[in-house]
């Protein structure tokens, strides 16, 4: 069967994958700014297109077969390692690699072929560069994988399912190159598999990178700039319109903001707005949501199942008093006024609950600040000759 086949179109046909996929990926790694890894990728691409150009010239030389050959699977090694490396560099960018690691391994073969000669019998060659494509692609399918848990992309499952689909093609061929009988693919049909699946795979990594930029995007569209929560077209967007009965909504304000942004600086109040949305967002109960409503202004989803709201923004209010900053004196002491609106009923509308909450929080401002007003329940005796006072229509902020 290998001697009926015409390897260097084979091999030719091959080295046209690499550099189409590598003319793609290039394209991309120019383009994207989240594409860290792909220029890696683009460099297995190139090795193993000069290793498949080799290899086709020692078919048509056989003076030169024994030098072309070695450098032939010396490439093949190094092309090998920077695809796994590749992929796990693209799977999660923050991840610290040495790259001159990838180096050793062919290094290693190529000391092996010159003591060796190892590279000199078709078998042997053949049955190490698609052992080791099987090892790097099944390794790097697990890492695509694993990397899920902290960024969930769809594309994640087809490229590790590409990738484990190209690591059993690799071990099919090694074994039947092994043992010299191709009972399951011969090696015209392996070869062309392996080069569709270098196609998909420079495909799905186009998709990989894209699906990343619009979650970014996604994520930018979400979040507040400064403080890193949500902002409030998220909150809109996320919590139902119609509420159940016993949802909560908190409206949070800093007291006297504006004071400390002129005594302090727009620098210190941003740390506070900082330091202060990430302390709140820390103690929330699960399936809450915070988001800031904007300049110093914050409010909280409370779920009825999150327990009283009472306690909850009592809790938030004193971990906001708790807080030092580094930018404040130490014996300064940032403040929050909170209102609160609670669901009577099932399919409470939320934005009549965000009035009363606001309500609340005017209330809670005029009763003298650093406290937590109910919309629902009765101003404290000693409150009512105070908004009586000052009037509630003031508006104190």
């Amino acid at each position: 069967m290998i001697n009926q086949l015409d390897m260097p179109t084979v091999l030719f046909l091959q080295k046209t994958s690499y550099i189409a996929g590598a003319l793609t990926l290039g394209y991309l790694r120019l383009t994207s700014t989240e594409s860290r890894g792909v220029g890696l990728l683009v460099a297995s691409f190139v090795v193993l297109a000069g290793g498949s150009t080799l290899a086709g010239h020692a078919e048509i030389h056989p003076a030169l077969y024994g030098p072309l050959s070695l450098v032939n699977i010396v490439l093949a090694v190094l092309g090998y390692c920077l695809l796994g490396l590749a992929f796990v560099v693209i799977s999660n960018p923050d991840r610290k690699i040495k790259t001159w690691l990838v180096a050793l391994p062919a290094a290693a073969t190529l000391v092996i072929g010159l003591t060796t000669a190892f590279h000199l019998n078709n078998t042997y060659r053949a049955t190490t560069f698609t052992f080791l494509g099987c090892l790097t692609m099944a390794a790097t399918a697990i890492i695509v994988l694993l990397d899920a848990q902290r960024e969930p992309l769809p594309i994640r499952k087809l490229v590790a399912a590409i990738l484990g689909c190209a690591s059993v093609l690799s071990l099919i061929m090694g074994l039947e190159f092994a043992f010299n009988t191709f009972p399951l693919l011969d090696v015209a049909n392996g070869f062309f598999l392996m080069i569709l699946s270098k196609f998909v795979l420079a495909i799905s990594i186009v998709i990989f990178i894209s699906e990343r930029q619009h979650l970014k995007i996604r994520r930018l569209a979400d979040r507040d700039a400064l403080t890193g929560l949500y902002n409030r077209r998220f909150f809109n967007s996320a919590v139902p319109s119609r509420l159940h009965l016993g949802d909560a909504i908190l409206y949070l304000d800093l007291d006297h903001f504006k004071q400390l942004n002129d005594r302090w600086g727009h620098a210190a109040g941003d740390e506070v707005l900082q330091i202060m949305g990430q302390a709140v967002q820390a103690i929330l109960p699960p399936h809450a949501l915070l988001a800031r409503q904007g300049g110093e202004e914050f409010i909280v989803f409370l779920p009825a199942e999150a327990d009283d709201a009472m306690i909850h923004a009592e809790r938030i209010r004193k971990a906001i008093c708790d807080l030092r900053y580094p930018s404040l004196p130490a014996d300064i002491t940032v403040t929050a006024s909170i209102g609160i609106a609670r669901a009577s009923q099932a399919g409470s509308d939320l934005p009549y609950l965000c009035r009363e909450a606001d309500r609340a929080l005017y209330l809670a401002k005029a009763a003298g600040r650093n406290r937590v007003c109910d919309a629902d329940a009765e101003i404290f005796p000693q409150d009512q000759q105070r908004l009586a006072a000052i009037g509630f229509s003031s508006g104190v902020k």
